[in-house]
């Protein structure tokens, strides 16, 4: 039997809340969401099973159902493990008809532009690649779909968050580390902000070899959806030249306001 403390004020008896009651299952699943929450690159099994001090088969039992239910989900190339849609801040089935409507067009821009193309929607303070579509080219920036990368540091990141009040971006930036990734990498949130006005006014953003030290990007957002979301040109820095950028933005606005329209007729 568990003791309850209450205290009697009058006729009204209050139940103390202190008290907690821990089911060691359901902490594991907190463990295992934690440790892909703070993941950048994804986790493996092994450590999942450390994490959780299971073995190997029961923290894949714990994972394959957390996938079952859009919890996490798994690389198939990596095989590691990220976060999964049920986590995203926006409704997953109006977020998968959506990726649906954009591969074509995304696709089409690769092709156009000759170098890597991504859409991206926000989790938080971290850019989710919803779609890459990678350039043919030996050397190419592309990173996997479902990857993680931090607003501070990425053209879209940059370009969503323009399309927010301070308030929230400040906050965003406030909960995590402002992580230098490079020389150029923005690292102080009075510095992003002026960084954001500056996107605002010109209605595109690059990362300007803040990401990656050979890599340029450019960035918009998609305005009117329903949740934040951008589109991005990505390559190395030595190919796409900031004489070039121009060019790109007009390519990226075109596609972004198809997309939209598409979607909003759609919805």
């Amino acid at each position: 039997m568990t003791k309850k403390s209450t205290t009697t004020s009058g006729s009204t008896t209050k139940t103390d809340s202190s008290n907690t009651y821990p089911i060691r299952a359901v902490e594991r699943v907190c463990d295992i969401l934690d440790l892909l929450q703070h993941s950048r690159e994804g986790v493996s099994l092994p450590d999942v099973a450390a994490v959780t001090s299971l073995p190997k088969s029961s923290a894949f039992r714990y994972l394959s159902a957390l996938e079952g239910r859009n919890y996490v989900e798994r690389d198939e190339q990596t095989a590691l493990y990220r976060v999964g849609l049920a986590f995203q801040p926006h409704n997953a089935r109006q977020l998968e008809a959506f990726l649906g409507q954009a591969s074509g067009p995304l696709r089409r821009l690769r092709d156009d532009t000759g170098e890597t193309t991504n859409l991206g929607t926000l989790d938080g303070a971290m850019v989710v690649h919803s779609l890459v579509f990678e350039s043919s080219q030996m050397m190419r920036l592309a990173a996997r779909v479902g990857d993680r990368a931090p607003i501070h540091s990425t053209a879209m990141g940059k370009a969503m968050a323009a399309e927010l009040p301070d308030e929230r971006v400040l906050t965003m930036l406030n909960a995590v580390e402002m992580t230098p990734f490079t020389d150029n990498t923005i690292t102080t949130p009075k510095a992003y902000m002026s960084a954001l006005e500056v996107v605002r006014q010109q209605g595109y953003a690059i990362d300007e070899l803040e990401n990656q030290a050979d890599g340029r990007c450019v960035a918009v957002a998609l305005q009117g959806m329903p949740f934040p979301c951008g589109i991005s040109v990505s390559a190395p820095a030595l190919r796409l030249t900031r004489d070039k950028v121009p060019g790109v933005v007009k390519q990226l606005r075109r596609v972004g306001l198809q997309l939209v329209r598409d979607f909003l007729t759609e919805a």
